[in-house]
């Protein structure tokens, strides 16, 4: 599979909600002590290094999350934002079992008798899974205040309609709990 086939599919891996049959795995961090309620601005901050995302498959994650984060309430801003946003991908090969296959074949012996031979040969089953990660920093600070994780197994490519629903979907999984609840 090539490098832009894949960067297309990190986009369509981590989209369950249209019934895919492989669960979307997602997790988030935060810092307990921030006071997020004094978040009003974002803007984009530079990749990290060690970002596998094809351009567009990161365009779609962008525009998803700038217009999830708005529908909260948030602006984006060009000067002086509260907090800086960087989304990172990632591929890995995973093994999920294995396959055995095999073959015996028995020889009569005489009357009573026989000879088996046989053999059998196992192949791991191997998956190709994405990560997403956003990472929210303060940018007075440059400290990270909240992170979110989605993780999917990666599925055949679909059109680029079909893969900003998804990801859209993703998204809001993701900000679900964003921003935190203050503990009373």
């Amino acid at each position: 599979m090539d490098r832009r086939t894949w960067f297309v599919l990190l986009g369509v891996v981590l989209a369950w909600a249209a019934g895919c049959a492989t669960p979307l795995t997602v997790d988030y961090d935060y810092d307990t002590m921030y006071d997020f309620s004094k978040l009003k601005t974002f803007a984009w901050a530079p990749s990290p290094p060690g970002n596998q995302m094809e351009e567009f498959a990161e365009k779609r994650f962008q525009g998803a999350l700038t217009s999830q984060l708005q529908a909260k309430g948030y602006s984006s801003a060009d000067e002086s934002p509260d907090f800086l946003i960087s989304v990172a991908g990632i591929k890995k090969t995973v093994e999920s079992g294995r396959v055995g296959v095999g073959a015996s074949v028995s020889v009569p012996v005489g009357s009573h008798g026989s000879v088996s031979l046989g053999g059998g040969k196992s192949k791991p089953r191997t998956k190709q899974e994405g990560e997403l990660t956003v990472l929210f920093t303060e940018r007075a600070s440059g400290k990270p205040i909240w992170k979110g994780t989605a993780a999917a197994e990666i599925k055949p490519t679909q059109s680029p309609e079909e893969q900003q629903q998804q990801i859209n979907a993703v998204i809001a999984e993701l900000l679900k709990n964003f921003p935190p609840k203050p503990v009373r």
